[in-house]
C-alpha cells in the first residue's frame, strides 16, 4: 500500500497526473471528495467546507466571527449547531488526510498533504512546476478557457494556495527537500511524469498487488 502526495504550482497538471496514476495503480483520487469526507467528520455540510476553502485567504476569515450565528448558521451548517472556520477545517484535514495515510492505496491532490504526511516509507511526495506561460496554456487547452480567463485561474489559485500553505506554518511549500521528486512539466511530459511516479512507487514494492 502507499500513498502519493501531488502538491504543484497551478496549471503544471497536478489533477491530470493523479488521475493518470489513480487509473494506472487502482488508487483513490482524493481532490474534492477529500472536502466531503471533512465535512463528514466535523459534522457541517459540504457546501459550509467548500465556501470555507473557496474564501481562503480572503474576505471569508475577516467576518467569519460575526457571521456565524443565527441564521448563517442554519443556512450552512449540517446538524450541528457550531461555527466552522478556516483554522478547524485545517484541523480536520490533517486529521482525514492523516487516517487516508493509513489506510494506503491513495493519491492526495494538494491541500498541505506534503506538510501533513510523514515521512516513512510507503509515502511519497511529488511537486508538479512549470513556467508560468506553459501553465497558462495548458489551462486554456485543457478546460476550453481563453488567455485572460486563464491567467486569472493562475493567479487567483496561487495565492489561495500560498495563504492556505501558510497557516500550516510548515515553511515554503516549493522547497525540494519536501519531495521525493520535483518535475518540472515545461521540460517534460505528463506521460514521462507517470512513468516516473509509478517507476518509483513500484521499485518500493508498493504498488496494489
Amino acid at each position: 500500500m502507499a500513498v502519493i502526495s501531488i502538491s504543484r504550482q497551478f496549471g503544471a497538471g497536478g489533477k491530470t497526473l493523479g488521475e493518470r496514476l489513480a487509473a494506472r495503480l487502482g488508487y483513490q483520487l482524493l481532490d474534492r471528495n477529500l472536502m466531503t469526507r471533512v465535512a463528514k467528520e466535523a459534522n457541517v455540510s459540504l457546501d459550509w467546507v467548500v465556501a470555507v476553502e473557496r474564501e481562503t485567504g480572503g474576505r471569508l476569515m475577516k467576518y467569519l466571527s460575526k457571521m456565524v450565528s443565527g441564521d448563517f448558521i442554519e443556512r450552512h451548517l449540517a446538524d450541528s449547531a457550531v461555527d466552522f472556520d478556516e483554522k478547524k477545517y485545517v484541523t480536520f484535514i490533517k486529521k482525514v488526510i492523516l487516517d487516508v495515510a493509513e489506510d494506503g492505496d491513495a493519491i492526495i491532490l494538494g491541500r498541505g498533504s506534503q506538510f501533513i504526511l510523514p515521512n516513512k516509507p510507503g509515502i511519497f511526495k511529488i511537486l508538479l512546476v512549470g513556467e508560468y506561460e506553459d501553465r497558462v496554456r495548458f489551462l486554456m487547452d485543457q478546460y476550453h478557457i481563453n488567455r485572460k480567463q486563464s491567467e486569472q485561474l493562475v493567479g487567483r489559485e496561487e495565492k489561495k494556495r500560498e495563504v492556505f500553505l501558510n497557516r500550516l506554518g510548515r515553511g515554503e511549500q516549493d522547497n525540494p527537500n519536501l519531495y521525493h521528486l520535483c518535475l518540472n512539466t515545461s521540460l517534460i511530459s505528463l506521460e514521462c511524469a507517470e512513468k516516473l511516479v509509478f517507476d518509483m512507487v513500484k521499485s518500493e514494492g508498493a504498488t496494489k498487488q
